[in-house]
């Protein structure tokens, strides 16, 4: 399993907003990140949490492009395949892309054609696509049943396909928390070896999300225990990628794991 960091380098995300918003913390953060055992690192320019404002194009990009310059002036060029953004944009992934990165991460589902087509036209970027009903995330926005989900990528990745995207490519993220409450996030991740069945990899998202309301009344940021505990379960039923903000506390985790399961 790859473990995919998390950088936020916005205001308003649940978790961390506020704390990336200077460049040089937040290359600190990036480079710890990768330290601490990241194959890859997931960089979000604006949030689409409940009830955040989303950014336009032009905003957003003025925040990613900046750190990405940032990274390759002091880091260089090697690791930027390992840099993944989150965007709905297409025109912010198409320049992250000309920048080098090496995956797109977006949340919409795929809604937007001209992302589809972008994929489309470059073979060497992986593709997130994340389930959502509507961004920002709504509490409101349910899906009625957990099977919802599975149609609905069906019918994607048919599209997907359809405009020239391998299946290599995609990596499908059932959007914990953006279309479920929190016993159908339960019900999803019980059930997460039925994604598999589409013969793409498997990305889940459940860090210190709310869904984890029903064990603990924590804030956010002190829910790593019960995200650890996920991401064990998870790694155990054969999920290739866990998007997480605490990279060192599950890079020891799955170590002990690695060692427990030698014969």
């Amino acid at each position: 399993m790859k473990i995919v960091g998390i950088l936020n380098i916005t205001h308003n995300s649940f978790s961390d907003g506020g704390l990336y918003l200077d460049t040089i913390e937040a290359m600190k953060r990036l480079e710890h990140l990768f330290a601490s055992g990241a194959n890859i690192v997931d960089i979000g320019g604006t949030s689409t949490a409940y009830g955040a404002q989303l950014l336009d194009h032009d905003e957003e990009w003025s925040k990613l492009g900046a750190a990405l310059t940032s990274y390759r002036n002091v880091y260089g060029t090697n690791r930027l395949p390992d840099i993944s953004i989150d965007t709905f944009h297409w025109k912010s992934a198409q320049k992250a892309i000309d920048f080098g990165v090496g995956y797109i991460n977006d949340v919409s589902f795929g809604r937007d054609s001209n992302m589809l087509d972008l994929i489309a036209q470059h073979k060497h970027v992986k593709y997130v696509l994340m389930y959502s009903l509507v961004l920002p995330a709504d509490k409101s926005v349910r899906v009625k049943k957990v099977q919802e989900i599975e149609e609905k990528f069906e019918e994607k990745l048919d599209e997907c396909i359809k405009r020239g995207i391998s299946l290599d490519q995609i990596i499908i993220d059932p959007g914990i928390g953006f279309a479920t409450n929190a016993s159908q996030s339960f019900e999803v991740l019980r059930n997460i070896r039925l994604f598999k069945k589409f013969g793409t990899e498997v990305l889940v998202g459940h860090s210190r999300k709310s869904f984890l309301e029903m064990i603990t009344d924590l804030p956010p940021i002190e829910r790593d225990l019960e995200t650890v505990v996920a991401s064990l379960y998870l790694l155990d039923n054969n999920v290739d990628y866990v998007r997480v903000h605490n990279v060192e506390w599950h890079n020891r985790a799955f170590a002990t794991m690695q060692e427990l399961r030698k014969q």
